[in-house]
């Protein structure tokens, strides 16, 4: 095999490799990133919202049940239709989250926990609609009410969902996170990259000089898909950084009222990253076009120097 040749057969190998080792680096990082925006938006936002939701519903139907057994309508309306409406959404949000929760099997035991809780709470609510002509009666009840309810340590209906949402931000920490790993596979890629830009340059002007030709056209396009790629890490970034403002949000907002309310702030916030993030289905390709293009600009000389004596 002559110099030359041997030189191309060299060249074109290693392109092909740092190739597949690049744009496979590229993958996993892009993947890494992009791969939590639907996590967060579709499962990890909505299961935190739901918690919060009713942590609020169970606060207002107590207050509503105290105040509609102390009325005058109580013998009518019961514990109030305030009180069973803030119980119904506490409910049905309950059902929910059972469905869609994001802390694993303890967080689903957990769930189902609360909601024997919860029927039995309003077990003691009725109790007291049913001792409303008592007063000590009527009082007792409602006070093992509260007392189920109220945050009393570990074992009450609010600790145990304050619990479970900091499991659930644990898990929005975690998606949202930059974290080590992430970092090192970006660098290596990054590497990856440069070293393949630069030897692309390198054997363009070896190519050059050997057949006395001003261009390679097809390694000049595989250099410019490098630069077109650019853009990756900037898309990488804006969903990192709203990664970083949707945990931000949901993190101060989850002990308010109005968290039920931030669940379109957040989906507004991540709206532009879900396009971003199926991106990561066309890098596969670009690595695919990008090593047939090496293949198509070295082949063609190799195999000028096929026949050539040993």
């Amino acid at each position: 095999m002559s110099g030359t040749r041997a030189t191309l057969v060299r060249r074109l190998a290693t392109l092909l490799t740092l190739t597949a080792l690049a744009f496979a680096a590229l993958l996993t990082a892009y993947y890494g990133v992009s791969r939590n925006s639907g996590a967060v938006t579709g499962d990890t936002a909505p299961a935190i919202v739901q918690i919060s939701s009713v942590r609020d519903a169970l606060a207002r139907s107590y207050d509503s049940a105290r105040q509609g057994l102390g009325e005058d309508t109580a013998d009518i309306e019961g514990a109030g239709e305030e009180y069973r409406s803030a119980l119904s959404t506490a409910n049905q949000n309950l059902a929910q989250a059972l469905k869609g929760t994001v802390a694993g099997d303890s967080g689903r035991q957990n769930l189902r926990t609360v909601t024997g809780l919860v029927s039995s709470y309003a077990d003691l609510v009725q109790q007291a609609y049913v001792n409303r002509d008592h007063p000590a009666l009527r009082d007792a009840y409602l006070r093992y009410a509260r007392d189920m309810l109220r945050p009393n340590g570990s074992s009450s209906i609010l600790d145990r969902l304050q619990s479970l949402q900091r499991q659930q931000l644990d898990v929005l920490d975690r998606q949202a996170s930059f974290g080590w790993v992430l970092w090192l596979t970006w660098i290596v890629t990054c590497a990856l990259f440069a070293a393949l830009g630069w030897l692309l340059v390198d054997t363009q002007r070896f190519v050059r000089r050997r057949f006395r030709r001003l261009a390679n056209p097809f390694l000049a396009i595989a250099t410019a898909l490098l630069a077109v790629l650019l853009p990756l890490a900037l898309f990488a970034g804006q969903i990192q950084d709203r990664l970083g403002a949707a945990r931000t949000l949901l993190t101060a907002r989850t002990s308010s009222s109005t968290t039920p309310q931030v669940l379109p702030e957040v989906l507004d916030i991540m709206q532009d990253t879900h396009w971003r993030a199926g991106v990561v289905g066309l890098i596969p390709l670009g690595g695919t076009v990008l090593a047939a293009l090496v293949l198509a600009g070295l082949q063609p000389r190799i195999d000028e120097y096929r026949f050539q004596p040993r």
